[in-house]
């Protein structure tokens, strides 16, 4: 077995405890099977050619040319005693829990009735022909344990239905309250919403309403990665109000994407008054009247990735920055303290895009967005499907050194890179993957390398992408659990509020960060975290260090598709052990020492 000698410095700068934000974006599982409490995909009707997708139709008609019938201008289906259902792994339900089942419907003929729930546990409600545009019909009741279940619509005469709702009576503002604890479990310090390519899809507008009244929203053109399990639409199930509630629950900051595309500087001026004005203006009075103070959100993401999915912008990245200026310049009418985040990228093929961006904003630039999917090679034939192999992965970061970040610092801001801050708002392996050995390991140095990168690329804030479903945090029916990269987050928090320390090691094959703090006793505690990038274990001896504790996340298998991990302690250390431990091959631990 190896051993690796570690020899902790003087602290220095401060650590950012900035850096554990997650990017909460509306997309694949992350809301929908993820942190949503409602069971119903597709539950407003808005997606499908012949039928709502997502729905076995029997007796119908599919009605797709009279949007303002709908509560929600959608589609809707007429039943004509006929029925609709869905089954689905998301619908699960607990013996021990209560929940509500809900459709807006309407009579459309005499002596009409519909009947919906679980299958083999439906009501029937009359619905009366009384010219009234909708009717509520709901009822709870105590869950059984059901995984892949179905629900039922029946219709006696012929009934519209509009919309449909399956959810545990407990949520919390339509989220699962199992996924809100996993999250304050992992502990992040703020919440970027509505995420990245999904503000532009976004209404907020429209996600001021009561849910059953916000019309849904498709995305087509990125069916192939944002809303594929939702039928290329998401209802706004979770909008701005929620959102808030959400970021106080964790006791996280908020962060919001402002759209490039479909937002004009008077739209985002409003937004902001929404948001952060008081009483006395005209959108924070009707934030007030929805029950809300001032969100007082500070950072401001200014459009998501438009050099990729700009439509006109694309192309042209002075005609980016020209809007970006006029959304800057409207939105600091409404609120001067908040701090715009400009979009920017690193791609070898962008660099001009960039510098006409760049030199076409006519604000000061303090904050600039970097994202940075390590496992995505610019050159597919690098690797497999132009991903980065598992070997790559052990290697990450050896030199300190992120090929993006020398672009902005020694070619887009050569010149004053002093005066500009790095927000990573989206880094992971890559987006849209379970979570498993191989993406721990690539999270865990790459957290590492965000830690240590203050003095050379000045990444003061972090955001992981994404939290479910995509790494941190498992859900799969009603099983929710917190991964490895949960852990990661929530043990590396033992660096919070601490002093950088140089750091030193004598090999190469473990990565270090060290953080110095002052206790209760006023003695200097050491905060240690090391990351194995080999298979084989290695022995840990700290010069110097007497260890207090040791934890560790220690992994099995190495590859992208074994996911077995455990985590060992925090154990208090013996004496007799002095400064030596053990770290499992692509592994961690975190050591509390005292010099």
């Amino acid at each position: 077995m190896k051993t690796a000698k570690i020899r902790p410095g003087q602290p220095g700068r401060q650590f950012e405890n900035n850096i554990f934000g997650v990017n909460a974006e509306i997309t694949r599982r992350g809301f929908f099977g993820g942190l949503l409490a409602q069971m119903l995909n597709n539950r407003k009707l808005f997606s499908g050619e012949a039928s709502p997708a997502g729905w076995e139709c029997e007796g119908f008609e599919y009605v797709k040319d009279r949007p303002e019938e709908s509560l929600c201008r959608s589609n809707f289906v007429v039943l004509k005693s006929g029925s609709m259902k869905q089954t689905s792994e998301v619908i699960a339900t607990e013996k021990g829990r209560r929940y509500e089942a809900k459709v807006w419907v309407k009579a459309l003929s005499e002596n009409a009735a519909v009947e919906f729930g679980l299958e083999g546990r439906e009501r029937r409600f009359v619905v009366p022909e009384d010219g009234e545009k909708y009717k509520a019909q709901a009822f709870s009741f105590d869950g059984e344990d059901v995984d892949n279940g179905t629900f039922v619509i029946k219709a006696e005469g012929n009934v519209a239905v509009y919309e449909a709702s399956l959810m545990p009576e407990d949520d919390f503002y339509g989220m699962r309250r199992d996924v809100i604890e996993a999250l304050r479990y992992a502990g992040p310090t703020s919440v970027r919403f509505p995420g990245g390519c999904a503000a532009d899809h976004f209404d907020w507008h429209e996600s001021l309403k009561a849910p059953e009244f916000r019309q849904p929203v498709g995305a087509r053109e990125k069916a192939w990665f944002l809303f594929r399990n939702t039928y290329d639409q998401d209802c706004i199930d979770v909008g701005l109000n929620e959102f808030i509630m959400l970021c106080r629950e964790l006791g996280a900051e908020p962060e919001f994407t402002v759209s490039l595309i479909s937002s004009d500087g008077e739209d985002a001026r409003k937004l902001v008054e929404y948001c952060n004005g008081d009483a006395n203006t005209e959108y924070g009075a009707i934030r007030e009247s929805l029950g809300f103070g001032p969100f007082g959100i500070k950072y401001w993401f200014i459009g998501n990735e438009a050099y990729f999915f700009g439509f006109e912008y694309r192309d042209d990245g002075a005609l980016a920055a020209k809007r970006t200026n006029e959304l800057v310049h409207a939105m600091k009418k409404a609120d001067p303290s908040i701090v715009p985040i400009l979009g920017l990228t690193w791609g070898a093929n962008l660099h001009q895009w960039n510098h006409d961006f760049v030199r076409t904003i006519d604000f000061e630039q303090e904050y600039v967005s970097f994202h940075d999917y390590i496992g995505i090679l610019p050159d597919p034939s690098q690797g497999e499907n132009g991903m980065a192999t598992a070997e790559m992965v052990e290697d990450l970061f050896l030199d300190g050194e992120s090929y993006g970040l020398n672009f902005y610092k020694n070619d887009l801001y050569k010149d004053n890179y002093s005066n500009i801050r790095v927000c990573a708002d989206e880094w992971n392996y890559t987006w849209g993957k379970d979570s498993s050995n191989t993406l721990f390991l690539s999270n865990a140095l790459q957290f590492h390398f965000l830690a240590k990168s203050g003095d050379k690329y000045h990444i003061e804030r972090a955001e992981f992408f994404m939290p479910v479903n995509e790494g941190m945090i498992s859900v799969r029916g009603n099983d929710c659990k917190v991964e490895s990269t949960g852990e990661l987050f929530r043990l590396m928090a033992g660096h919070r509020d601490g002093m950088i320390a140089e750091c030193d090691a004598d090999t190469a094959d473990v990565d270090v960060l060290c953080t110095s703090h002052t206790g209760e006793d006023g003695k200097e505690k050491l905060y240690l975290s090391v990351v194995n990038r080999r298979a084989e274990p290695c022995r840990i001896e700290v010069e110097g260090c007497r260890i207090l504790s040791v934890a560790q996340i220690k992994t099995g298998v190495y590859s992208f598709t074994d996911n077995d991990y455990e985590v060992i302690g925090p154990e208090k250390a013996e004496a007799a052990e002095a400064a030596e431990t053990r770290v499992g091959g692509h592994s961690v631990s975190f050591m509390v020492l005292e010099r």
